[in-house]
């Protein structure tokens, strides 16, 4: 192990933001602390004038020193559009906090809205090695957003690109082609994350679908009602669960349709659940039911494998590199409410089939996607974007 541990400096979303990627990136610390010290820089918008010029604040979170950096506009940035001083004010403070700590890399850990263009600037200025990491639907629903140039330009500085899976690393090739390497590292179960308790009661006499996230478009909820609707039809004792809170942008179109669903009284909404418990929760479940329209390689459906119950999910992102289909649970065009009604409700009338198909998820990520084989991944990039960590 090297004398002097190489310092990374992890671009990250607020700090105290509580979700998939807070999650990942904290996970993501954890998993190199043995070989390297990330210090999180997480970045806020500020209505406060005074920061215009950009702030930079000492923070502890989860016993890691780290910083948030906020920065403002003027009011008359937003008349004359005038954006470009705020952003430069989080590109000043970063380029500080960069050579103030003495970093020997910058990592930005999600590339979407301005977070790219950032610290390749900060990299470009420090002279230190760029990682790109890819998270969630950044190289899906987002390269259709408008900060595609922000991620062009810091991909052309990058040293290391990281993805979480096949189909993201082919898009990042064929679309952005980096002169740099492209790595795949999906996420991993944490078993010590979690209370191993006994399934939680739920207040239900029947069967019960299951599905944990947030309640918004990419995860298929439209079609998961749709598919609940078919079956509830079908058998009076079924229920729906849900385990996750409306985003608050599609709130106004998700919460009427929750309400008027024609079985609504069957659909028990638990809003968002303590992270430790959630395997408890999804325990309680008969079958988890994860109709994405995207995704990259997602914890929900890791902790519903740790879980061991069988899962019906979509064949999109990553979700077959972490499922087998007909092995560790059912892969079905999400977007298709009849095909996962029909598999949800093939399930149900199975138990001895949800029981293998449960035994062998549990098996599988506790084996195969475990934290082990994610740090051998993880130490594998940094290695190749030049920092001084020992193999494996």
């Amino acid at each position: 192990m090297p004398a002097s541990r190489p310092r990374v400096g992890l671009i990250v979303e607020e700090l105290s933001e509580v979700g998939g990627l807070k999650l990942a990136a904290d996970r993501h610390a954890r998993l190199v602390a043995d070989q390297l010290d990330v210090i999180p820089i997480a970045l806020s918008d500020s209505e406060d004038p005074r920061h215009c010029h950009g702030l930079a604040e000492v923070h502890e979170v989860d016993g890691r020193h780290g910083y948030r950096v906020r920065s403002s506009g003027l009011r008359s940035d937003a008349l004359f559009d005038y954006h470009h001083m705020q952003h430069f004010g989080f590109a000043q403070q970063i380029v500080r906090i960069t050579r103030r700590e003495r970093l020997d890399a910058l990592h930005v850990f999600g590339c979407f809205k301005l977070r790219p263009l950032l610290g390749a600037y900060a990299a470009v200025i420090c002279d230190l090695p760029l990682i790109l990491s890819f998270r969630g639907v950044d190289l899906d629903a987002r390269i259709f957003g408008p900060e595609q140039g922000y991620v062009r330009t810091a991909v052309a500085a990058a040293r290391v690109c990281v993805c979480m899976n096949r189909s993201a690393k082919r898009l990042l090739a064929g679309l952005f082609a980096p002169s740099a390497p492209i790595f795949v590292s999906p996420n991993h179960f944490e078993p010590e994350a979690f209370d191993h308790t006994p399934p939680a009661t739920l207040p239900v006499n029947g069967p019960v679908i299951g599905c944990l996230g947030d309640l918004r478009r990419i995860m298929g909820l439209d079609f998961l009602l749709a598919a609940f609707d078919r079956l509830a039809s079908q058998r009076g004792d079924l229920w729906l669960a849900l385990f996750g809170a409306l985003r608050p942008l599609e709130a106004h179109y998700y919460a009427p349709l929750l309400e008027h669903q024609r079985h609504s009284e069957r659909v028990l909404r638990f809003g968002p659940i303590e992270h430790r418990q959630v395997l408890s929760y999804l325990a309680a479940c008969d079958v988890l039911a994860f109709p994405s329209i995207s995704d990259a390689s997602p914890n929900k459906v890791l902790e519903a494998m740790a879980a061991g119950r069988a899962i019906v999910a979509s064949d999109v992102g990553g979700i077959p590199e972490l499922i087998r289909d007909g092995v560790d649970g059912v892969l079905v065009d999400g977007r298709d409410a009849g095909a996962l009604a029909t598999a949800i409700g093939a399930l149900l009338e199975d138990p001895q089939r949800r029981r293998r198909l449960g035994e062998s998820a549990a098996q599988r990520v506790c084996e195969q996607l475990d934290a082990e084989h994610a740090r051998v991944a993880t130490l594998d990039y940094y290695r190749a974007a030049g920092l001084d960590v020992a193999a494996c």
